[in-house]
């Protein structure tokens, strides 16, 4: 006995659906989904990255030169013992007698002088004669201190001094042979000159000699 659906009313809501249709297009939906879902999944599998190995350092061992060895030195050749040579001894010397004395003596006992040879005239003693001028070096020469009111107004000049220097190179005379246009500085450089200034003396035959010198002494600002 077949029993037929019941077919539905006219007054049922679900009355105009199709039960086929309706099947049919889920089975569709259903079929799109999951081939949508394999296009989602990637297709080709990449491995991950390996991770960078720490690099290895080879060290190249040298090896070490030999030490040097130094070679041993051969022992000291033993010497023959030397013997003491004989002293000869010294010859005794003769003395030989002196010659006697054939000058004539007198009865008072005094011996007769030898005759006197002339010998020349004495010798003269050294004559310098009057200092005269010469070139004289320096031997020990500091700067005089320039005045101050001069270095104030700014005054600046040389001085020309005529310095008489004894045997020893110390000064005795100093006179101003040219002024340099003020007086205070030639007090200046004349003071200094013959307070503290020595000199080479001049020489005449290998001895030193006094003589006058001319000794410029010059005065510049800064």
């Amino acid at each position: 006995m077949v029993r037929s659906l019941p077919h539905p009313t006219p007054s049922s809501p679900f009355a105009g659906l199709d039960a086929k249709r309706i099947a049919g297009t889920t089975l569709a939906l259903c079929v799109h989904a999951v081939v949508f879902g394999l296009l989602l999944v990637p297709t080709r599998w990449t491995p991950p990255e390996a991770k960078p190995r720490p690099q290895t350092t080879v060290v190249e061992m040298q090896p070490l030169p030999p030490p040097e060895i130094t070679p041993t030195q051969a022992p000291p050749t033993p010497q023959p013992e030397r013997r003491p040579q004989p002293v000869a001894q010294p010859q005794p010397q003769v003395q030989q007698a002196a010659a006697p004395d054939a000058t004539p003596a007198f009865d008072t006992g005094e011996i007769e002088a030898p005759p006197a040879f002339d010998t020349g005239p004495a010798e003269e003693s050294f004559d310098v004669g009057q200092p005269g001028l010469a070139t004289l070096a320096y031997a020990f020469a500091p700067a005089p201190r320039y005045p101050r009111q001069a270095a104030i107004a700014g005054i600046e000049g040389t001085v020309l001094l005529k310095v008489l220097v004894d045997e020893t190179g110390q000064p005795l005379e100093v006179a101003i042979e040219r002024s340099s246009g003020d007086r205070r500085l030639d007090r200046a450089a004349r003071d200094q000159v013959l307070q503290r200034w020595r000199f080479h003396p001049a020489q005449r035959g290998g001895r030193a000699i006094a003589a006058y010198a001319l000794v410029p002494v010059e005065f510049r600002l800064p």
